[in-house]
């Protein structure tokens, strides 16, 4: 008995639910630290409504900076994945406009029954090879949106959070 390999429909779903997973990781790792970091700034806060001198601190000006740098940052990305997404479609397209074309030019000629069967069998396979190869593509891009969007919050709100541990650890 010949092996078979798993057909390319649900090698893409094994892709887009791992992609997925992986985002609900990051995500789970974003929640905890944005956790940890809210309750070392709350007291940070509650102790400069007893000491003003102590509102100086940069890490009361830094907090705003960092998110507005890290929306920037998941607007850039998910920008650039929406854009492969067009790009996606715009391949589809153009592939259904050759085959289209083709098969015009294959029933552009006298009538024969035979003829206008094997274009338009030609035409709807290649059609539809083209439709699922897309639409498998086109999971995948927008499964990994969700991650290209948390990244940069993943990434600056862990900092935050070790970097204020490391500075309550020193007190």
């Amino acid at each position: 008995m010949a092996r078979r390999s798993a057909p390319p429909l649900a090698i893409r779903g094994v892709e887009v639910a791992a992609e997925i997973a992986t985002t609900g990781l990051v995500i789970g790792e974003t929640l905890w630290a944005a956790q940890q970091t809210m309750c070392l700034r709350t007291i940070r806060l509650a102790a400069a409504g007893c000491d003003p001198a102590r509102l100086k601190d940069p890490e009361f000006t830094t907090m705003v900076w960092e998110k507005m740098e890290a929306a920037l940052e998941a607007q850039r990305a998910l920008t650039a994945g929406m854009w492969s997404l067009c790009d996606i479609w715009l391949e589809w397209a153009a592939q259904q406009a050759m085959a289209q074309a083709k098969a015009g030019m294959s029933l552009a000629a006298p009538p024969d029954p035979v003829r206008y069967g094997g274009a338009a069998g030609n035409y709807v396979e290649t059609s539809l090879n083209a439709a699922e190869i897309a639409c498998g593509r086109m999971a995948l891009e927008a499964s990994r949106l969700g991650g290209r969007g948390i990244a940069p919050y993943h990434r600056a709100t862990n900092q935050n959070a070790r970097r204020l541990l490391a500075g309550a650890m020193r007190r």
